[in-house]
């Protein structure tokens, strides 16, 4: 189980690094971020939020784009504060058979990224 949560920061990493040249309007060739952009803000937190199990009421929810090339091409990147005062990056890739991954935000600091920032 760790080395799948290993694999998986890695994942998000290089994907965060390479091809994020950001695409932000509906249209984006991802379903699933498409119809959270066409949500109000205050719902954007809500679906995020009930979309995994961390005990988050979502509050806050920043889209930081999708990546436009390589092989995470389509995937989309989501910011989402929760009340607990906890903080995820969501990466929701384009084919909806796959699953969303989840990651503490602080994963990302030292990474030259950081959550609630577009890329």
């Amino acid at each position: 189980m760790r080395s799948r949560i290993v694999l998986t920061v890695v994942m998000l990493l290089l994907a965060l690094c390479w091809g994020a040249a950001g695409v932000q309007a509906a249209g984006s060739g991802n379903l699933r971020n498409d119809k959270l952009l066409a949500l109000p803000k205050n719902r954007q937190a809500q679906v995020l939020a009930n979309s995994f199990r961390r005990r988050c009421v979502g509050v806050r929810a920043f889209p930081m784009g999708v990546t436009a090339t390589g092989r995470a091409k389509g995937t989309a990147y989501w910011s989402l504060g929760c009340k607990n005062g906890h903080s995820y990056v969501v990466q929701i890739p384009p084919n909806v058979k796959e699953p969303a991954v989840i990651v503490d935000c602080r994963v990302l600091e030292g990474t030259g990224k950081a959550c609630f920032q577009k890329f």
